[in-house]
């Protein structure tokens, strides 16, 4: 993995290139191209796996920090404040939910 952050978009096309020359060293027998392709097929399911975590990470975060707004909202009166959270909160559970693994 490079020292970007991790990408779903990069770790498929890395997957999908390493699919391929995985295919073409089968395919003509050249037993170094194949194990280069698995090798970038691996590398891209570890990015996605890390760019899942990562996503789900910052969805928690959002949704605490979304519920500590509205809480707070509620708390002093303030319906923009608390309706703000509210939002934060749920938006924060989709990407979570979005990004569990399987």
């Amino acid at each position: 993995m490079s020292s970007q952050q991790p990408s779903k978009i990069n770790a498929d096309a890395k997957y999908y290139q390493g699919a391929a020359k995985e295919a073409m060293g089968q395919a003509i027998g050249n037993q170094q191209m194949q194990a280069e392709g698995k090798a970038k097929k691996l590398e891209g399911e570890g990015e996605y796996k890390a760019a899942q975590t990562k996503g789900q990470a910052e969805g928690y975060k959002d949704k605490v920090t979304g519920g500590l707004k509205e809480t707070a909202g509620q708390l002093t009166g303030n319906q923009q404040m608390q309706a703000e959270g509210n939002v934060t909160k749920n938006t924060g559970q989709a990407q979570a939910d979005l990004n569990k693994s399987t």
